[in-house]
């Protein structure tokens, strides 16, 4: 077997500028949402799904920590507040981007 000789530093680099491309372009977080610029109803709802989400995961967690620790309802209550001011935060955050225009953050 023979080897392969590396590549010169400029192939290299264009490489990886072509791969890092290719990554931005498919990445999530980079990729601006089509229902988001179409129509109020897609930014609609998201802005509901941000509160809602946050609301039901901290909700369950509370709920477990409350089966496990036997002090039902009481964390369930306070991480259904929890859940409440971290979807209100998000919804927030992501109406300033609506707003701005800009949907990549």
């Amino acid at each position: 077997m023979t080897k392969a000789t590396p590549p010169s530093k400029e192939e290299f680099k264009a490489r990886l500028a072509k791969a890092q491309k290719q990554q931005e372009e498919s990445s999530w977080e980079n990729a601006d949402l089509e229902v988001e610029r179409s129509s109020a109803h897609g930014r609609a709802w998201r802005l509901s799904v941000e509160i809602v989400a946050a609301m039901a995961l901290c909700g369950w967690f509370g709920w477990l920590l409350d089966k496990w620790l036997d002090t039902k309802p009481w964390l369930l209550l306070a991480f259904l507040i929890l859940g409440a001011g971290v979807g209100l935060y998000n919804t927030i955050k992501v109406a300033k981007q609506m707003n701005a225009g800009n949907f990549d953050e």
